[in-house]
């Protein structure tokens, strides 16, 4: 068998992989007039902060912990994962937001 063959499982692997973005929980906007998002802050080795916007879709599943929450339940200062796909128009749309409770921080 050659070798592409034998390395296709493995890539296809890779490529089914979500991107997904850790950190706390900036900000909930509901209220958009074009779709609700959430924006995450995050920090890169050597200090860098980042924020990053992802719209909260019908499909968005959120949970804290194992129980399900609405996108009305999130709070400021949340440790929160997002694994998101590329939307339209260069921006993020959330596929999961899981919360953990257990690394939140006072906002």
């Amino acid at each position: 068998m050659p070798a592409a063959n034998r390395a296709a499982p493995a890539v296809r692997s890779v490529r089914e992989t979500m991107p997904t973005i850790w950190g706390h929980l900036e900000n909930v906007d509901e209220l958009s007039a074009s779709s609700p998002h959430i924006q995450v802050r995050t920090s890169l080795p050597g200090g860098i902060v980042i924020r990053v916007r992802a719209n909260i879709g019908a499909q968005t599943v959120i949970a804290r912990g194992t129980e399900p929450v609405a996108a009305s339940g999130l709070r400021a200062g949340e440790f929160v994962e997002v694994s998101y796909r590329h939307g339209r128009e260069g921006r993020l749309d959330a596929d999961t937001i899981y919360v953990r409770p257990e690394q939140t921080v006072a906002g």
